[in-house]
């Protein structure tokens, strides 16, 4: 009697991805992902607006939503090269140097994305709440969050590569190259690195979000009629 391990949700035993519907929406998902992002950055290059620091922002967002398209990618082709075989190569993918590139980029991917998204609803609300300030972002402040954003980043997905000997194989913990599932084997400072950026993302998101201001009964009586000029 032949006895098979059992899939750990993501791998199987023939292949990387376990189930058809990842084999095919990883495709899918990765076109729709590069070309979707692509079309909005050619389409914001074209159309001249007043706003070009937002319009700067947008092009970030999009360059870091695409590089998670490239990351889908690479986990299609391998699965289409490891296919049928997958228990033969499982153990040389998940140490290769193609894999933990492909975690790092999903790493940048993620962070860049969820920092941008702070980024500009933190502008947004204060353009909303204080119309009239004078205190806005120029372009060369806003290439500056930008470029520090994209280093943050940067230096989160490249730190596990780096320090081998406190995080070992972060990356290469399962098919996908992504350390999405805790692991018994894996390391006390991984795994308070990895509960810090994932449960973090949330907390980042929830304090950047804008809060209802309350006005008391006497600010409403207080606050000045406009009169038609």
């Amino acid at each position: 009697m032949c006895c098979k391990p059992n899939t750990d949700g993501i791998s199987s035993f023939e292949n990387l991805l376990a189930n058809i519907i990842l084999r095919i929406f990883v495709w899918v998902i990765a076109c729709l992902t590069c070309f979707g992002n692509l079309f909005v950055i050619c389409m914001r290059s074209f159309i001249v607006t007043e706003n070009s620091q937002h319009t700067m922002a947008i092009k970030s967002l999009c360059c870091a939503d695409g590089l998670m398209g490239i990351y889908l990618f690479v986990i299609g082709a391998f699965d289409l090269k490891y296919s049928g075989e997958y228990n033969k190569h499982a153990q040389g993918w998940m140490g290769s140097l193609q894999c933990q590139l492909a975690g790092s980029l999903a790493m940048l991917s993620s962070e860049v994305s969820v920092l941008l998204l702070t980024y500009m609803t933190l502008e947004k609300y204060f353009s909303i709440v204080f119309p009239f300030s004078h205190h806005r972002a120029g372009k060369k402040q806003t290439i500056s969050v930008l470029a520090a954003i994209w280093l943050l980043g940067f230096c989160l997905s490249i730190v596990p590569l780096w320090c081998k000997e406190t995080f070992g194989n972060y990356y290469g913990r399962n098919g996908v190259c992504f350390p999405l599932q805790p692991d018994l084997d894996e390391r006390p400072s991984a795994r308070g690195y990895s509960a810090t950026i994932y449960l973090g993302k949330p907390a980042r998101y929830h304090l950047s979000a804008p809060q209802p201001h309350k006005k008391t009964h006497a600010q409403r009586w207080d606050a000045p009629v406009l009169e038609n000029c």
